[in-house]
């Protein structure tokens, strides 16, 4: 009763969109619930037989079910799909996305569902095909798609979010921005999006819905009391600007999240779409300026996400996108991500290591100590204009 006494007072005081909710009420359920382990393949291999036994309507065989690298948030399986459809054999390489316990942000399995096949033939994006998205067969929530061949860094990549992108820079860059414009233009209204709320343009309602979900991610997973979140909520809430573009927007778009060729040089997926809101442009250009993923060139200037400069990146964007940027804005949505993002790193990450409640308690262990610092850092960097901090 505690814990449904907890979530009755978070819906009163928060008004989220209804999906975000539903993922962070099951967050706290289960947070009464003991240490998480990770997912074998033979645990995998027994649900994952029973799903598909319950969709397909004829023979099929699982082979090479193996654990994928990369990813923070959520456990990833690979495997080949020999199946019989309509008479025709196919055979396919799927990934199988399963959420642990706890993520350091957590989301609806059903809002990335829905978007990966809104964007079907719009972006370059893995196409989903089934869900479970109450985790009511694999116990977790969990999302299987098509496997999309690329890589995520060259090989002389640095680290997991800076990246040096080399020979591949001149190749990449246009692609990076064309595909946030093609994203920040596309029709949301007639898409079947049911899993998101439409905020109304010319309205901060939108806005402030978002600072919502993220403040009461701060109320449910800090593990101590943290005074600049604190500050920049009270000044994120007063100065809300409105809407006046509804936009599709990434919520996670920078290095590492895309896919690309080593051969070719062309980007293959975008990729982890969780994150993902219907709301102003200017998040995700904000998101994508920030320190954390910038890489210096040879003569010196910092490249936006290892890719290109501040400037090239804000005029191609306009020139692609045929959207303006608006720089108040910008700086807004600056200073929102880094609050967003200390909440997903110092709160979420933290209180996933301290409850173990992900299969990367390791990860999250050194990442934390690592990246919250730098998070702290960049948060006061951008909201020390908007006020005097000594």
């Amino acid at each position: 009763m505690q814990t449904e006494a907890l979530i009755a007072s978070l819906h009163a005081k928060y008004d989220v969109e209804h999906y975000v909710g539903r993922a962070l009420d099951r967050k706290l359920r289960l947070r009464e619930g003991g240490h998480y382990a990770a997912r074998t393949v033979a645990g995998i291999a027994q649900r994952l037989q029973a799903f598909l036994e319950r969709r397909l309507s004829g023979s099929f065989t699982i082979a090479e079910l193996k654990p994928l690298t990369g990813g923070i948030s959520k456990e990833q399986f690979s495997f080949v799909l020999d199946w019989e459809q309509q008479g025709v054999r196919r055979r396919e390489r799927l990934v199988l996305r399963t959420q642990p316990t706890q993520s350091a942000a957590e989301t609806h399995r059903l809002r990335e569902y829905q978007l990966m096949g809104a964007l079907q033939g719009v972006l370059p994006i893995p196409e989903p095909r089934w869900i479970d998205a109450e985790g009511e067969e694999f116990d977790n929530p969990t999302l299987i798609c098509s496997f999309v061949d690329g890589v995520s860094k060259p090989s002389d990549g640095l680290t997991d979010v800076r990246i040096g992108y080399g020979r591949f820079r001149e190749r990449l860059a246009p692609q990076f921005v064309d595909l946030l414009a093609r994203t920040h233009t596309f029709d949301c209204r007639r898409a079947d999006l049911s899993a998101f709320e439409l905020p109304p343009a010319g309205s901060n309602a939108g806005v402030l819905k978002f600072i919502n979900w993220w403040a009461r991610v701060w109320e449910e997973d800090a593990v101590e009391p943290e005074p600049l979140a604190t500050l920049a909520e009270r000044w994120l809430r007063d100065h809300a600007p409105p809407i006046d573009r509804v936009s599709l927007t990434h919520g996670d778009y920078r290095s590492t999240n895309f896919l690309f060729s080593m051969d070719t040089g062309q980007i293959t997926a975008v990729l982890d779409w969780e994150l993902a809101w219907l709301g102003d442009r200017h998040l995700d250009l904000a998101y994508a300026l920030q320190p954390l993923f910038a890489e210096a060139a040879a003569d010196g200037r910092p490249l936006i996400c290892g890719l290109m400069t501040r400037e090239d990146f804000l005029r191609e964007y306009e020139r692609r996108s045929g959207l303006s940027v608006d720089p108040e804005r910008l700086a807004y949505y600056e200073v929102l991500v880094r609050w967003r993002n200390m909440a997903t790193t110092i709160a979420g990450g933290a209180r996933c290591v301290i409850e173990h409640k992900t299969h990367q308690d390791v990860s999250f262990a050194w990442f934390v100590p690592l990246v919250g610092p730098t998070l702290m850092t960049s948060m006061r960097e951008s909201i020390a204009p908007h006020f005097r901090i000594d």
